[in-house]
């Protein structure tokens, strides 16, 4: 009798760090087999059905054969089905051989654009062109606001605790629409999923590994969550990348931006509250004790610099406010602000991020509180500028573990570049959480 049976080689990599992966492929026998030779099928195999068609691609192989393209497979599981393959007699190997199956890509749609996750040719996302990625950028944005506004609008009534206990009975995630993006490509690993990972790992090692925001050039989960675990994408066949000195297409660097520094404790600039809660939301004490205003002086390692004197117009900037501790040191919160381009889109935003210690455990946790981002942008040549001011909500406050007010560019705002740019002490972010009575301020400087 031939011994007979089929392996499924999946990125064992990917395969570990998603373990939800929506798409898998294997190799099936022929049954019965016959001949002096064994045939294989191959098998494309989706977790949940999708309204849309998804393809799939790779290639078979012999075990014990070095990995090779010479005889590549396409599938499509249609819309509403689980399953797709090939005859079972797609692949022939030796009276003893076995098949190996491995991933090429997966194609499907999401926001009317088409998108193929290329698994072995570097693990990133390709995209036909700029406006699809604006649309799956607009996209994200809008789903996740949705997803997490229908979850809190069913407990009008709850305090901030109670609704902790609520998410932890019903198993709710924030992000969850981010990860039913990233599973639509099975092994696909984004960055903003890693940047979760090292948050996990931070929080159970009580802050002391790597802080997630140290690694993260974005603040934005959104642009993370197209992007993969070397701050990549595609568009065409041009790659684009984000790095700490800015973003690069085809390795041509498209602005000299880069990181500012993580401001110290004598740092604490505070933008004016006003500007942002101008509805009498300011009602509690600033927690950061120095009070400075955009026409005043500051310290960088006990260096004294006006800021009248920050001139240097840049992209690709963030900065960390030294986290607000509250409650016996029980409770956290961490605000930051960045500029970003990524040559395709532009934004600029805060955000907030809370944390509780509860059982000797660290975890994020829900807190009510807005969250506002204002100041002035330049173009890419730091001829023209305008102002803009966002907060989040628009009236009131969002009972939320984190929260991000954002200014993204888009078609209608003055001076649309595709770059936008900032001076030194120009841009502000503002967390207000009222019942912390916390109300902190934050200026991006570099």
């Amino acid at each position: 009798m031939k011994k007979i049976f089929g392996i499924t080689l999946l990125n064992l990599l990917f395969f570990v760090t998603t373990l939800k992966a929506q798409v898998s492929v294997e190799a099936f026998p022929a049954q019965p087999q016959s001949g002096i030779y064994n045939y294989f099928g191959v098998r494309a195999k989706l977790t949940q059905t999708y309204d849309h068609n998804v393809t799939v691609t790779g290639y078979i192989y012999d075990d014990g054969n070095a990995p090779n393209t010479n005889n590549p497979f396409s599938l499509i599981v249609t819309a509403g089905n689980l399953t797709s393959e090939t005859e079972a007699t797609f692949y022939v190997t030796n009276p003893t051989g076995n098949a190996v199956v491995v991933l090429g890509t997966i194609a499907t749609t999401y926001a009317g654009a088409f998108i193929t996750y290329e698994a072995i040719n570097g693990s990133i996302l390709k995209f036909n062109n700029v406006a699809d990625v604006n649309a799956v950028i607009n996209q994200l944005d809008a789903d996740y606001d949705a997803y997490n506004d229908d979850y809190d609008s069913q407990y009008p009534n709850l305090t901030a605790e109670q609704l902790d206990d609520m998410d932890e009975q019903n198993g709710f995630d924030e992000f969850k629409k981010f990860k039913d993006f990233e599973n639509l490509f099975g092994g696909f690993y984004s960055k903003r999923s890693e940047i979760e990972n090292i948050e996990i790992f931070w929080l159970s090692s009580n802050f002391t590994s790597t802080d997630p925001d140290d690694v993260d050039l974005t603040f934005d989960d959104v642009e993370n969550t197209i992007f993969n675990s070397n701050y990549s994408f595609k568009v065409g066949n041009n790659v684009y990348q984000l790095t700490s000195s800015g973003m690069y297409i085809n390795g041509v660097l498209q602005d000299n931006g880069g990181n500012s520094r993580i401001l110290n404790n004598k740092s604490n600039i505070m933008f004016a509250s006003e500007f942002f809660f101008s509805n009498g939301y300011n009602s509690g004490p600033m927690a950061p004790t120095d009070y400075l205003t955009l026409q005043d002086e500051m310290f960088l390692d006990d260096q004294k610099i006006s800021l009248s004197n920050m001139t240097i117009c840049k992209s690709n900037k963030k900065v960390k406010m030294p986290p607000l501790y509250y409650e016996n040191n029980t409770r956290r919160m961490d605000t930051k602000v960045a500029i970003n381009s990524i040559a395709i889109k532009s934004s600029v935003k805060a955000k907030a991020v809370h944390f509780m210690k509860k059982n000797g455990n660290w975890k994020r946790s829900r807190v009510k509180m807005a969250v506002g981002c204002a100041g002035k942008v330049y173009d890419g040549d730091c001829s023209n500028s305008f102002q803009f001011a966002e907060r989040k909500p628009d009236n009131g406050f969002k009972m939320r573990k984190q929260l991000k007010a954002i200014f993204r560019s888009q078609v209608g705002i003055p001076s649309n570049s595709t770059i936008w740019k900032t001076m030194s002490g120009e841009i502000g972010g503002t967390v207000h959480a009222p019942d912390a009575n916390i109300a902190g301020n934050i200026i991006l400087t570099f």
